[in-house]
């Protein structure tokens, strides 16, 4: 046998093992609460993301042996080497597919296992031209101000976003809100009760270990609100 036709089979022979692809857990199962299926999603993750970078390599390295061999007209081994490529290649695609339906269900799970509210304290702000006042954050008298807050590890979803305020006959005005990537905003209205409670819309979170930020996007007077909660809602719920 030529000497190229044995390196290329050595490929053949000595193929990465993958893992298998993940099964759904059994409902009767005792062992497969929320918490138990997350870490097996999460390690079934580990070994899918471990394999990728030496298969990649392992096709790249073929497809240079497949040209060495082609010009030095050993055409049985390049032959060898091309097969072995589009097999590994045909073995990376179904690695993404698991990859990503990995994700999906641990993103389910993560959002399943939320409160029905995320609470936001006002104290753990970080303000910009604001100042916490009589359990409130006050002051949005300024285009531009703004709180922040670093977000709990939340899966990527989309929220809405619950604001309690007060807002009198001659403020209000425009809201941003936004995270990451993506933003909404939000008309602030008159509050004829005193304070109310809003739903401002539902914000998609891309990274949900960023940061939440309110800002004023525009004011009707001098003042936005008296902002006195923040909770996020899993759109799901």
């Amino acid at each position: 046998m030529k000497p190229g036709l044995i390196l290329a089979c050595a490929f053949v022979f000595a193929g990465p093992v993958f893992p298998a692809p993940a099964e759904e857990a059994r409902a009767d199962d005792p062992g497969a609460s929320s918490e138990i299926a997350l870490q097996r999603l999460g390690y079934e993750r580990g070994l899918i993301e471990a394999s990728l970078a030496p298969v990649k390599q392992q096709i790249t390295t073929l497809a240079v042996l497949e040209k060495q061999f082609a010009t030095a007209r050993d055409y049985d081994a390049a032959i060898t080497a091309r097969n072995e490529r589009k097999r590994l290649q045909g073995e990376l695609a179904r690695l993404d597919q698991d990859l990503l339906l990995l994700q999906s269900r641990e993103q389910a799970l993560k959002t399943a296992l939320l409160p029905d509210r995320i609470k936001l304290p006002l104290e753990a702000a970080t303000l910009k031209e604001l100042r916490q006042e009589g359990g409130a954050i006050t002051g949005w008298s300024k285009i531009g101000a703004a709180a922040t807050w670093k977000l709990p590890a939340l899966p990527a979803g989309g929220y809405e976003v619950m604001l309690r305020y007060r807002c009198g006959a001659a403020q209000g005005g425009v809201l941003l809100v936004k995270e990451s990537h993506f933003s909404l905003t939000a008309q602030i209205e008159t509050t004829m009760k005193g304070p109310e409670e809003r739903n401002t819309g539902t914000l998609k979170i891309s990274d949900g270990s960023g940061s939440l930020t309110l800002a004023v996007e525009s004011l009707v007077t001098n003042n936005l609100m008296q902002l006195l909660a923040v909770e996020l809602v899993p759109a799901s719920r």
